[in-house]
């Protein structure tokens, strides 16, 4: 697919609270921390210094104590335990002496939903954010370029349709399967949810696409044709919406609105490089909607 990308963007990526330790934010910091996410999209803090556990407390003092079931399980002790925390997923390949990754799933693009589907009382709209904490970081990608996870603006996707198509997809939706998830069955459940869906906070209109598993109604028993769908239609936003590269840096916590942008982890060799990134996610509890 053809994409133009872009290191610097007008509104993802905004960098905040320089100098800021994020483990001794005040309040009116960490609701300028918020206000700035709901309105780039896309937010990063650097050069922070967080333990697993440290960067779960402040998922919960900014969002709330989330209410979703994670399996406790044993430490790994061949990973540092201070990486550890339930709640807290390793991406990458943090162990000595192993090339396997660990979620190279997110490799393509994708709104991150996790526990939205399968979860009562949350709607796929709901104020799902993701936080990345980059412990280590590799010097490349597969494409020798520096290691960067990318991200598209689905406000501004939205914007650059055609009117008249911009009108087709208002009168749609999708299904939304859990991650991972390829094919619908009795058993796995499936949330329906527009395809054109307004901000619970900022009001602002945008795509919301979910991943390529999702199914437009309608095409239930098609599914051959619900991927044709979704792939001519992303194919659409790739032409005609710029790509956000984010490039890392050790240090850097990258925090993303799923109700604004989808995104993509870019490859990279692990018999060269190691990648160790602490990722959490919660739904803000805390948020007054317009």
């Amino acid at each position: 697919m053809q994409q133009q990308t872009v290191q610097q963007h007008p509104r993802l990526g905004k960098e905040i609270l320089q100098g800021c330790n994020l483990t001794q934010l005040t309040t009116p910091q960490i609701q300028e921390f918020k206000q700035s996410l709901w309105e780039h999209g896309v937010i990063v803090v650097r050069n922070q210094h967080l333990t697993a556990s440290q960067l779960k407390e402040f998922n919960n003092q900014t969002f709330g104590e989330s209410n979703f079931k994670y399996q406790p399980k044993p430490l790994d002790p061949g990973i540092d335990p201070d990486l550890q925390s339930l709640g807290v997923a390793i991406l990458g390949n943090p162990k000595e002496n192993t090339q396997e990754i660990v979620g190279q799933f997110a490799w393509q693009w994708h709104h991150d939903k996790d526990f939205l589907p399968r979860t009562e009382g949350l709607d796929m709209n709901s104020l799902y954010v993701v936080m990345l904490y980059g412990v280590e970081i590799p010097a490349e990608g597969v494409d020798g370029q520096p290691h960067t996870t990318e991200f598209l603006d689905m406000v501004e996707a939205y914007n650059n349709l055609d009117p008249e198509h911009r009108r087709q997809l208002e009168q749609m939706s999708m299904y939304h399967l859990p991650p991972r998830t390829y094919q619908p069955a009795p058993d796995v459940p499936m949330k329906k949810h527009p395809i054109v869906s307004t901000h619970k906070v900022t009001g602002q209109r945008g795509l919301y696409l979910g991943s390529d598993t999702s199914i437009p109604v309608g095409m239930e028993d098609e599914l051959n044709l619900a991927k044709q769908f979704w792939q001519k239609l992303f194919q659409t936003v790739l032409e005609r919406t710029p790509v956000y590269a984010h490039v890392w840096q050790k240090g850097d916590l990258v925090v993303w609105d799923n109700s604004q942008v989808m995104h993509a982890g870019i490859p990279y060799d692990a018999n060269k490089y190691k990648r160790i990134a602490l990722r959490v996610a919660a739904v803000d509890n805390t948020q007054t909607f317009i």
